[in-house]
C-alpha cells in the first residue's frame, strides 16, 4: 500500500498515528478494522470480528494475531460490510469528466454497472482504455445497449433490421462483448428500442449468450401491459440462451397500484421452472426518466430537434401532441400531471424541482390541464435537442415495499454520477439510494433485518452479473468495504435538495484503499475497470 495512503490514515486517526507511521511487517497486513459488527453479504448472522487488509484483498477475517506494528482502526458500534454493488448507472460518458464517483462513493457504492436501458458508449475498448488510464473512484463496468447499437446501424429508423443490417448489430454486440461488457440492455420505451420486435432482440441475446453475458431490460412495459412485457423479457433470455435481469421492478400509474404480487409471481414462476431471471428496484416510489416517454414513440422517430421544430412551427402537430399528453393524463389515472416534476429543462431551469402543476401556475398562470400540457410542450421545444429529465411520481409505497422483501431482488440507483453544485434538481436516488435502505427500510420500517439489506446490495447483484471476488467479506476477495453506523444512516436528499449526502457512512475502501475516511472523501481513485470474462471460445474469434 502506498506510503501517502499511510499518511492519510495516520492524520484522520491521531491516537494511532505513531503506529500508523511504521511500515507494516513483511507478509503482514496493512491495516485491521477492529471491533466492528461483521456482515458478510450471504445475509447470515452479523458477527464481531476484525478484518485485515493486504495489499487490494481481504487477508484475515474474524479472531486472528495481529502482528507488531500493524496500523489498527478500531470501530466499536459499527457495521462493516462488502462493498455495495449498484448494478444499474447511468454513468457512461460522464465518469471522464467527474471520474471520482463521489456520489456513489458516499452512498457506500464501491463497484458500478453502467450501459443500462439499451444506452451506453458504442466503444467499450477505448471507453475502458480512457478510465484505465485516468483512473476512477469505484470499480466500473458496462453493458452495451441495443439502442445504441441500433442507432449505430440503423438510426432512428422505424422498421425491422435488413439482414445485412441484423448482422452489422450482431457484430457490434460480439466485439463489446470480447471488449468485456457484462451483457446486453434494453430500453424498450425509448427510441430507437421501441422500434424492436422481440425477433430482432433475441438475434442479438443469442450473441450475448454465447459469451456468458446476461441480457438486462427496461421492459416494454411497467404498468397495465406488465404480464405482456415480462413475458417478452423472459422468452428473449430462454432463446438467446442467456440469464435474464429486470430493471428496476415497479407497477407503475394509479390503476396498477398493488401488482406487485402479480409482477412477483410472473418472475417466481419463470424462476421455479429453471429460468435464471434477477431484477433490481430502487428505494422509491417515484421514477425519473425523460418527457420525451410523454409522446407517442413513432412520432420521436424524426429525432428531438426535427420534433421541437414542429412543435414551434406546426399549429397542427402542436394541436395532435398536446392531445396525446391529455390523453395520457387519463390513462395515467390522476387526471393531469399532478404525478410529474420537472428535473432539468435546459432555457427553463428557473423551474428545475416544481412539479408541473406549480410550474405551470407561475408560468402561465393557470395550472390546470391544458397549462400543463402547454408548458410541458414549451419545456420540449426550449430545451431540443437536449432531453428534458422528469421525475415521475407514479408507484405506490406498499408495491415497493413488496419488491424490497424479496432476498433476490437487488438495490440499484438507476442514476447517474451527481453535480452537487449543478442547477438540476434530479431524483434523489443518486445520493441517497443505499443508506435509504439501511435507514427507512431497515430502522424505521423493520421491512428488511440489515444482513438481509447488505445481501441485497452485495452478493446478489455480485451473482446476478458473475462479478468475481466481490460482493462479500472472505478471505482473498477484493477489499471493497463499507463501514456505517446503524443507528445514524440515514439519507438526506431529497426531490427539493436531492444532493445533499447521506449521514453515518463513515469509512469506504475501494480495492483495499480509502476511499471515504470519516464521512470525508479523501480523492484516491482506486477503482477498477471490471470486464466481463467470457465463458466460452467466443472470446477468441
Amino acid at each position: 500500500m502506498q506510503f501517502a495512503w499511510r499518511c492519510l490514515l495516520a492524520l484522520w486517526c491521531a491516537p494511532l498515528a505513531a503506529q500508523a507511521a511504521q511500515p507494516a511487517p513483511a507478509a503482514g497486513f496493512d491495516l485491521v478494522l477492529r471491533g466492528g459488527t461483521l456482515i458478510d453479504g450471504s445475509g447470515g448472522d452479523a458477527v464481531t470480528g476484525d478484518v485485515a487488509i493486504a495489499d487490494d484483498r481481504i487477508a484475515a477475517l474474524g479472531e486472528f494475531e495481529i502482528p507488531a506494528g500493524t496500523p489498527v482502526l478500531w470501530l466499536e458500534g459499527l457495521t462493516i460490510a462488502p462493498g455495495f454493488i449498484d448494478l444499474h448507472g447511468h454513468a457512461d460518458g460522464t465518469v471522464v469528466r467527474t471520474p471520482h464517483c463521489q456520489n456513489f462513493l458516499r452512498m457506500g457504492v464501491t463497484t458500478l454497472i453502467t450501459g443500462n436501458c439499451g444506452g451506453s458508449v458504442e466503444n467499450l475498448a477505448t471507453h475502458f482504455g480512457r478510465i484505465d488510464r485516468g483512473g476512477i473512484g469505484v470499480n466500473y463496468g458496462s453493458l452495451i445497449g441495443h439502442g445504441t447499437v441500433r442507432n449505430a446501424v440503423m438510426g432512428s429508423a422505424n422498421r425491422a433490421p435488413t439482414p445485412a443490417e441484423l448482422t452489422a448489430m450482431q457484430q457490434l454486440v460480439a466485439t463489446a462483448m470480447r471488449d468485456g461488457a457484462f451483457g446486453m440492455s434494453t430500453g424498450l420505451i425509448y427510441v430507437p428500442g421501441s422500434y424492436a420486435e422481440a425477433d430482432e432482440i433475441t438475434a442479438l441475446a443469442s450473441v450475448v449468450g454465447r459469451f456468458g453475458g446476461i441480457y438486462v431490460s427496461h421492459m416494454r412495459n411497467e404498468g397495465d401491459a406488465m404480464p405482456a412485457a415480462i413475458a417478452e423479457t423472459i422468452a428473449i433470455g430462454e432463446h438467446g440462451g442467456c440469464r435474464v435481469h429486470v430493471s428496476h421492478v415497479k407497477c407503475s400509474g394509479k390503476a396498477n397500484h398493488g401488482r406487485a404480487a402479480e409482477m412477483l409471481a410472473l418472475l417466481d414462476a419463470a424462476r421455479a421452472r429453471g429460468v435464471a431471471v434477477s431484477a433490481d428496484q430502487y428505494a422509491y416510489d417515484a421514477s425519473s426518466t425523460g418527457l420525451d416517454v410523454l409522446f407517442p414513440t413513432a412520432e420521436l422517430a424524426i429525432g428531438r430537434a426535427e420534433f421541437a421544430a414542429r412543435l414551434r412551427d406546426d399549429p397542427e402537430f402542436r394541436k395532435r401532441m398536446k392531445q396525446m399528453l391529455l390523453r395520457g393524463m387519463a390513462d395515467a389515472g390522476f387526471g393531469d400531471l399532478r404525478y410529474a416534476r420537472i428535473a432539468s429543462a435546459r432555457g427553463n431551469t428557473s423551474l428545475n424541482g416544481m412539479l408541473l402543476p406549480a410550474a405551470a401556475r407561475q408560468r402561465l398562470g393557470n395550472d390546470g390541464p391544458e397549462a400543463q400540457a402547454e408548458l410541458a410542450l414549451t419545456l420540449f421545444a426550449d430545451a431540443a435537442p437536449s432531453r428534458v429529465t422528469m421525475v415521475y411520481h407514479k408507484m405506490a409505497e406498499a408495491d415497493v415495499e413488496a419488491f424490497m422483501r424479496q432476498p433476490w431482488i437487488a438495490i440499484a440507483s438507476d442514476a447517474g454520477v451527481r453535480d452537487p453544485n449543478g442547477s438540476s434538481r434530479p431524483h434523489p436516488r443518486g445520493t441517497g439510494n443505499n443508506v435509504r435502505v439501511l435507514a427507512r427500510y431497515v430502522r424505521e420500517r423493520h421491512v428488511l433485518d440489515l444482513p438481509t439489506a447488505v445481501h441485497k446490495m452485495s452478493e446478489v447483484p455480485a451473482r446476478a452479473f458473475g462479478i468475481r471476488d466481490r460482493g462479500v467479506l472472505r478471505v482473498g476477495a477484493f477489499a471493497d468495504l463499507v463501514v456505517f453506523d446503524p443507528v445514524k444512516v440515514q439519507d438526506r436528499a431529497t426531490y427539493e435538495d436531492p444532493v445533499a449526502p447521506p449521514d453515518g457512512i463513515t469509512h469506504v475502501f475501494v480495492n483495499g484503499r480509502l476511499a471515504v475516511a470519516n464521512g470525508e472523501l479523501t480523492g484516491v481513485r482506486a477503482g477498477r475497470v471490471l470486464r466481463h470474462q467470457a465463458t466460452t471460445s467466443e472470446v477468441g474469434k
